[in-house]
């Protein structure tokens, strides 16, 4: 990268004096790292725009202790066996999307949301591809969505396998007032042969979601 002088010209040797390394400083100062309020619109600096929120407002949702928070409860089917998560089985979960937990975005100023979605799920795969090879294969997948006032903002296919964590983010813009938002899941519907039940008869585990959280940031102007 070139550096071309605009109030001394480089010496021989490349020597500087003190007043020539100032005054190229002062000279190239940006005016945005320099303002002061004196130079700022008229009005810009207001007490409503220093009170706190005025200008972004950051809500977060913690549900990783506590019993049962922060888990998927919609489906959590209490005849598994001792060793499996009480989890979405096919016996109680037809493949629908269902709400994880909702937040609700209050006094929103207007302007643009940053919200993300992070948790960890469980994935049965034993059956991506069925047993009889005249079905076509049916791979499982843990959904995920963000609806936000009724409209999607982010959503993904989610894990495939086994216990993975996830994370799901997207922006929006949205007028003032109050916001709902919902995080849902929804698992793949079963296969016309799926294992459904253990060796032993108790019902086999399919879905299962813990750990989550949400952050949301909005920033107004």
């Amino acid at each position: 990268m070139s550096k071309k002088w605009t109030t001394y010209e480089q010496r021989d040797k490349n020597l500087l004096d003190a007043d020539a390394i100032t005054e190229e400083f002062r000279s190239n100062q940006s005016s945005i790292t320099t303002l002061d309020r004196t130079q700022m619109p008229v009005g810009a600096v207001t007490e409503a725009r220093l009170a706190p929120g005025a200008l972004h407002r950051i809500y977060t949702t913690e549900l990783s202790g506590g019993t049962n928070a922060g888990e998927q409860n919609n489906y959590r089917d209490t005849t598994t066996s001792a060793w499996q998560f009480l989890a979405a089985t096919y016996q109680v979960y037809g493949g629908s999307w269902q709400t994880l937990f909702n937040e609700t975005l209050t006094d929103f100023q207007g302007g643009n949301l940053f919200i993300e979605w992070g948790g960890s799920c469980f994935v049965n795969g034993l059956c991506h591809q069925t047993i009889n090879a005249l079905y076509p294969p049916n791979p499982k997948h843990f959904n995920l969505r963000i609806i936000v006032g009724g409209v999607e903002v982010a959503s993904s296919w989610g894990p495939a396998i086994g216990c993975q964590s996830y994370r799901l983010f997207g922006t929006h813009q949205l007028p003032p007032g109050n916001h709902e938002v919902s995080f849902q899941w929804r698992g793949t519907s079963s296969g016309p042969d799926d294992i459904v039940d253990t060796p032993g008869g108790a019902r086999l585990m399919q879905f299962h979601s813990w750990g989550n959280k949400a952050l949301a940031i909005g920033r107004f102007r």
